[in-house]
């Protein structure tokens, strides 16, 4: 949806006030986006706090400020279309990236000797992504979908379900963030295509995969246990059974709850692992900010589980 049209329908709803998400790379644009919602007469509301997609919905928060509505910029609720809000969510897609006209051989290059090519993009880069699509097509190679193509940062299904077909997956995007996250999840090579750099680059995970399996290791071993659970809307997962679970090994579990985590929180807390059972990126990209190992509650070793709890 186009901000327009988001502001054409909220007015045909009778929406007075609307409560404004918008992720960290478009605040610049709120003050803009603002003015444009006041000449419309929707007063507007804009949220400071980070927001990092359809997961991070503030609808209580917007309720207790009056607000009829929220308008989420710069996302769509892929992956979250089971979230129930308690006001109308209007989502604004939001287009970013240069001419890609100039880079598209380097494609070509970087993915020599791969026939059948996935190729998936994160929401920013839809406009570039159907560039790719076309020009990969017209140059030989095999072009594989899954659904529109979309992936966040803690979905990959577009990808993984055609993962078997594939020779490479190409993620079309910029910095390493969305094509990291597939790269982990993923037995395939993977590519970026970097929009905004121009370039492509192969994703190598080694340093992470390590990483991931030192802090099994040190699960294992511990004896205290900080489980992470976050209250925020799309975050927020029943922890009684993994906690009970945890115990069953010898463990003692304490739960920590936050809206949104930074080293200060843990400050002062003596604890052996941390499994998170919130947004699962906290234990890839910031997991080296925490003096505490930390762990996903997806990737916690199934054999050592299967041993102790059947």
């Amino acid at each position: 949806m186009e901000l327009y049209e988001a502001v054409e329908e909220m007015k045909r709803r009778g929406v007075r006030r609307v409560f404004v998400q918008l992720p960290e790379g478009l605040k610049a644009k709120s003050l803009e986006i603002s003015d444009f919602l006041e000449e419309k007469e929707i007063e507007a509301i804009i949220c400071l706090e980070n927001t990092y997609g359809a997961c991070d919905l503030r609808d209580e928060e917007a309720l207790r400020l009056g607000c009829d509505a929220i308008l989420h910029i710069g996302h769509n609720d892929f992956g979250f279309e089971w979230l129930e809000s308690k006001l109308p969510v209007f989502y604004v897609e939001w287009y970013f990236g240069r001419e890609i006209e100039d880079s598209l051989e380097g494609i070509i290059r970087g993915l020599e000797g791969f026939k059948k090519i996935g190729v998936v993009y994160s929401l920013q880069y839809r406009k570039s992504f159907e560039k790719v699509l076309e020009f990969l097509r017209s140059r030989g190679k095999e072009v594989l979908t899954s659904g529109n193509g979309q992936i966040i940062g803690c979905n990959f299904s577009n990808a993984l379900s055609i993962e078997e077909k594939v020779d490479a997956f190409l993620v079309v995007s910029s910095g390493r963030f969305h094509a990291l996250g597939l790269a982990l999840k993923s037995t395939k090579p993977v590519f970026l295509f970097d929009v905004e750099m121009g370039e492509i680059k192969r994703i190598d995970v080694n340093r992470e995969r390590k990483i991931l399996e030192w802090n099994k290791r040190v699960f294992e071993e511990s004896q205290i246990v900080g489980l992470l659970v976050s209250w925020k809307r799309g975050q927020l997962r029943r922890f009684e059974d993994i906690r009970r679970n945890i115990e069953k090994l010898g463990k003692k579990v304490y739960i920590l709850a936050f809206d949104e985590l930074n080293e200060s929180l843990l400050e002062g807390i003596k604890l052996d692992c941390l499994v998170n059972l919130a947004c699962p990126r906290i234990s890839v990209e910031d997991a080296e900010r925490y003096k505490i190992p930390i762990i996903n509650f997806l990737d916690l070793p199934n054999n050592f589980f299967s041993k102790k709890l059947c």
